[in-house]
């Protein structure tokens, strides 16, 4: 086997425990670098347990039966989630999801089994066993004991007890193989019985701030199982604030708590996203900042004013866009009604421009809009293909999420198998700026200028701009960049977003939901890896920018103009993202400055919006000597985590995205 572990292994389909304790060395190393590869297997490999393919419910069933308990210790909850027992997928899961938490709070699994089929009541009973034999193992304390064993009978009676109740359904979720799980609007579900103690004295606003840095630290622990890409990626995210239907601005103590809470602890994750509006207090977005400011990239800004608007000229019930959270980082998601999928891949569009100017076509074009013609013939081939491919995608039968979702259960269907009201496919994006970029450059050094013949261009592009470095930082700077408020530049963008939209029209899901895209990804380095030099100066290989984000140090201000302009209805609704580098001590000497520019953006209208508070001076150090800055966080797309952590390729990344700005 290479290790020299003579272990016996029982294959089964997909995966063995060999390779799957291979897997979880994978992640677990970047959180505890003092054991070896193979130490870790020998240690581990007796505690894997594989749940093999078979009917859903029993694969549930038997899951929650050979879950070990492994509690956070010297926390107030009960939280266990056992890395080492997989379950073994035949197909896609329904994940980058928020269960509807509120039923977890304000009603029982009592009233639940009055709405369930028969099989989703052995579930429940399963639950139950787990619970009795975590008692008398005494692995969970008395107190948590009862919280939990309340979730069966009743709703929850006090604030402790919520949170309780929620992180139990929780770590089933993570344990049945969904990831990126999200919270939802948990100032909201909470509020009523935090006020109920605080007013009878049950509890201070002392015990519930403890309480909820309790939360967050359970919640970071094993974030090395829970993470999917790169390590901290684990979409655990937390709403907070946001519009009502009335038009008035949601907020309460506990909002306000909850930034409080990230501000202290400066933990990556879990995530915080603020829902924003031009209603909001200025206290509430003053807070914000002060949090953004420690570095940790959070809360995450979504604005209300822009984006329920879009949601409901999409499609989504009134109702349901004023409830939106999202799934993972940025994609608004509905909550209790949906299975849509927002992280279902990534689209490229930069892809088919470089497979345009590659081709003999690009040097006959004549014009700007030659090459803009020939791009959308390329443009369309590819999405349709790109979408034809995931109408192809069956999903897991997913009993957990039915559920969890008492109004999904009410339809008498599986989530995935019609019984969600809303069944739409997201793609997130990369690669849009480059190809504005281009054209823009195109346009001016080719067709208004004539300093270079379209052939003469090209065919230095295609050598990589091998020996002539002055024209690609000229091409760098360009005749005009994505980003600027400049109206050619958002002109030209937004016709390509239209373009973009009425092609993503032509498809529908199995389910007759609809496609949706977003300006967004976090594919910004990997999908550009085997991409061709471009227009815009950038060499074969090299990174897209990051989200809606300027290059050569474009000024905030101008770049949230540039945001606030463009075109986001329709079905452009799936993350848009501006994305800028503020150094620390700039933030700080000026925060109350920048409180009045993100309030102005606000007003403005961009979609969303989130800080990297960096200095390429402590990148720099960091990359060199990781561990004299064990504790320096950065927002990676939209996720945060440690910089030391990070792939070389990111931590390049962010020094150069930091020296721009700088």
């Amino acid at each position: 086997m290479g290790l020299g572990i003579k272990t016996k292994i029982k294959k089964l389909p997909g995966i063995n425990r060999y390779v799957y304790t291979k897997q979880l060395y994978y992640y677990f190393k970047n959180s505890n670098a003092s054991i070896s590869q193979r130490q870790f297997v020998k240690e581990n490999l007796s505690k894997v347990k594989i749940i093999s393919p078979s009917d859903k419910i029993s694969q549930i069933c038997r899951t929650i039966k050979s879950v070990a308990v492994d509690t956070v210790e010297e926390n107030s909850y009960f939280y266990s989630v056992d890395p080492f027992t997989q379950v073994v997928l035949q197909n896609q899961i329904l994940d980058n999801y928020s269960i509807d938490y509120s039923w977890v709070v304000k009603s029982s699994f009592v009233d639940m089994v009055q709405e369930s089929f028969d099989s989703y009541r052995s579930i429940i009973s399963e639950f139950q066993k787990y619970v009795e034999c975590a008692k008398k193992t005494k692995k969970i304390r008395e107190s948590n004991y009862k919280e939990i064993s309340s979730l069966f009978v009743r709703p929850a009676d006090h604030f402790h007890e919520a949170i309780q109740r929620i992180l139990f359904v929780n770590q089933w979720l993570w344990q049945t193989g969904h990831k990126h799980n999200g919270f939802g609007h948990l100032d909201w579900i909470l509020y009523d019985l935090y006020q109920k103690d605080i007013d009878t004295d049950y509890i201070t606003k002392e015990d519930a701030k403890q309480y909820l840095c309790d939360f967050f630290n359970v919640l970071h622990d094993k974030c090395w199982f829970k993470s999917t890409l790169l390590l901290g990626d684990t979409g655990q995210i937390v709403i907070l604030g946001g519009l009502g239907e009335d038009g008035i601005y949601r907020c309460n103590e506990l909002t306000y708590l909850f930034i409080e809470v990230s501000k202290d602890l400066k933990l990556p994750d879990p995530k915080v996203l603020l829902r924003v509006s031009k209603s909001m207090p200025d206290d509430l977005l003053s807070l914000a900042m002060k949090c953004i400011a420690t570095g940790i990239g959070a809360p995450f800004l979504s604005n209300d004013d822009v984006v329920i608007p879009a949601l409901i000229q999409y499609g989504y019930e009134t109702e349901d866009a004023y409830n939106y959270a999202t799934s993972a980082c940025w994609e608004p998601l509905t909550i209790g009604q949906s299975c849509d999928q927002n992280n279902i891949q990534t689209i490229n569009f930069c892809k088919p421009f470089t497979d345009f100017i590659d081709s003999s076509d690009f040097e006959k074009s004549k014009s700007l809009d030659d090459i803009k013609r020939g791009y959308c013939v390329y443009l369309s081939n590819y999405i349709n293909q790109f979408l034809s491919h995931l109408d192809e995608k069956v999903f897991e039968e997913d009993p957990l999420l039915t559920l969890f979702n008492p109004k999904v259960i009410k339809s008498g269907k599986d989530i995935v198998r019609g019984g969600a009201k809303y069944a739409n496919l997201g793609v997130t994006s990369v690669g849009l700026s480059t190809v504005v970029n281009s054209l823009l450059n195109l346009d001016h050094f080719v067709f208004q200028k004539g300093i270079y013949s379209l052939y003469e261009l090209n065919d230095i592009r295609k050598n990589n701009y091998e020996g002539h470095e002055e024209l690609r930082k000229l091409l760098d700077r360009g005749a005009g960049v994505f980003g600027e408020d400049d109206a050619k530049v958002i002109n030209l963008t937004n016709e390509l977003l239209q373009l973009i939209s009425a092609e993503f029209h032509k498809h529908h899901t199995k389910l007759e939901g609809n496609y949706k895209f977003g300006l967004s990804s976090p594919n910004y380095i990997i999908d550009a890896c085997d991409i061709s030099a471009t227009f815009d100066g950038r060499k074969a290989g090299m990174p897209f920018e990051t989200h809606i984000s300027g290059k050569n140090g474009l000024a905030p201000t101008e770049l949230i103009r540039f945001a606030s302009q463009l075109d986001y209805n329709d079905n452009r609704i799936n993350g848009n993202v501006v994305d800028f580098i503020m150094s620390p001590g700039f933030l700080k000497e000026n925060l109350d400055k920048v409180v009045i520019m993100i309030k102005g953006g606000i007003r403005q209208g961009f979609y969303q919006l989130q800080i990297n508070v960096i200095d390429s001076k402590t990148l720099i150090e960091a990359q060199k000597h990781p561990d004299q800055f064990p504790n320096l966080i950065v927002r990676v797309w939209g996720f945060s985590a440690y910089f030391k952590d990070l792939p070389k390729n990111y931590q390049d990344n962010l020094i150069r995205r930091a020296i721009e700005a700088e």
